[in-house]
């Protein structure tokens, strides 16, 4: 990997400490959990707002839908199966909330056994999936 693709602030993705952002990443969840439960929704939804714009969630979200999902290897309408570390750094740049729009879903048919219909299958983007 070039130096020029990845700034010095973000590590490279075999090197980031997964145990850290996912511990990062449940401290928020259990903070948003607990100003729910107390039944504060201001600070709940100050909070959530938080967690879609962390880095670490987004890396985490980026990690389960590329590595650790079942259907990781399913490609979407842009037809990407996998993604190499230095795309997976990009996208998580790529997440952000402001003017997202999902795109079109594929569908895949698939016949039922027993039926003679088949059920239709929508599948999502590797980006559409981590947001």
């Amino acid at each position: 990997m070039s130096n020029a693709s990845i700034t010095k602030t973000t590590p490279e993705w075999n090197t980031i400490n997964w145990a850290k952002v996912q511990r990062k990443v449940f401290k928020l969840q259990k903070r948003i959990f607990q100003a729910v439960k107390s039944g504060n929704k201001v600070k709940a939804k100050k909070l959530q707002k938080l967690l879609l714009k962390s880095h670490y969630a987004k890396l985490l979200a980026i990690r389960k839908v590329t590595q650790d999902n079942q259907g990781k290897k399913t490609a979407g309408v842009d037809g990407k199966k996998s993604l190499r570390p230095n795309q997976r750094l990009k996208l998580v740049k790529e997440l952000t909330i402001k003017g997202y729009k999902a795109k079109a879903l594929r569908r895949v048919w698939i016949p039922k056994p027993g039926r003679d219909e088949k059920r239709g299958l929508g599948i999502p983007t590797m980006k559409d999936r981590a947001m």
